[in-house]
């Protein structure tokens, strides 16, 4: 039962990301490096500032829950609705499970992004 409500959890979250895509703020983008720096820097630069990215969006997200120590265990849990039901109920879930959650989030907001006819710094077009 657990892991289907971490499933359900996680299928909502994703549609409330495709929902929000187009009305959340486009996400940092890094400086280039300068020319005569190698390659590699550049992509540590890079890999640096998603990283650092994706840590605030984690700690935006984890003020949204609630932290319990469970069986010694850090565990972040929220109430939540489950689909078809009304009544909410107390979804928890490993620091590594919400940092999955919130990385996999940013990684659909950036391909909702960078699709055609998708977001654009405009807003969003296509579809109708």
């Amino acid at each position: 039962m657990e892991f289907r409500s971490i499933v359900i959890t996680l299928g909502l979250a994703a549609g409330t990301v495709l929902l929000g895509a187009c009305a959340s703020d486009p996400a940092p983008k890094a400086t280039p490096a300068p020319a005569a720096t190698a390659p590699a820097a550049a992509a540590a630069t890079a890999e640096e500032v998603t990283a650092a990215g994706l840590e605030k969006r984690f700690q935006e997200v984890a003020r949204s829950y609630k932290v319990v120590q469970k069986d010694g265990k850090t565990m972040y849990c929220k109430r939540e609705k489950l689909i078809s039901s009304t009544i909410p109920t107390l979804q928890c879930m490993t620091e590594a499970q919400l940092r999955a959650q919130v990385e996999n989030m940013e990684e659909l907001r950036q391909r909702m992004r960078n699709r055609p006819g998708g977001c654009t710094a405009n807003g969003c077009t296509g579809g109708g």
